[in-house]
């Protein structure tokens, strides 16, 4: 079963992001930056759903040091935002290397196609 680290300082968002995923993947979860960057080196998922900003350590920089990471090479990154910071969605994905991004609030079968999609199960 493939693995998924949430990363999400929303304590709501984080349960329901599980919720959506539980069935069909491994799914752990951290509260901030620095406790999912642990994660992420730890577990080494398939997938990482990045909130951007976080306490300790944001998204951005989450996103930056898994992708200067050799060991992380195969991790895909969904970045998970508000609309409010649509432009730093975008620039999280072209300047971090993340591989995409959905604004939240998103619609539930649409975040977990993109999940899907990400991980080769479309």
């Amino acid at each position: 079963m493939k693995k998924v680290v949430v990363v999400d300082d929303d304590d709501d968002m984080r349960a329901l992001m599980t919720l959506l995923l539980r069935n069909s993947y491994l799914v752990e979860t951290a509260r901030d930056g620095a406790e999912g960057l642990e994660l992420v080196r730890r577990v080494h998922p398939d997938l990482v759903v990045l909130d951007l900003l976080m306490p300790r350590m944001h998204g951005f920089e989450v996103c930056r040091r898994i992708r200067a990471d050799a060991g992380l090479s195969g991790v895909k990154i969904l970045i998970s935002s508000s609309k409010s910071y649509r432009n730093d969605v975008r620039t999280a994905v072209e300047e971090t290397g993340a591989d995409d991004y959905i604004v939240k609030p998103f619609d539930v079968v649409e975040f977990q196609r993109r999940v899907a999609a990400m991980l080769g199960e479309n």
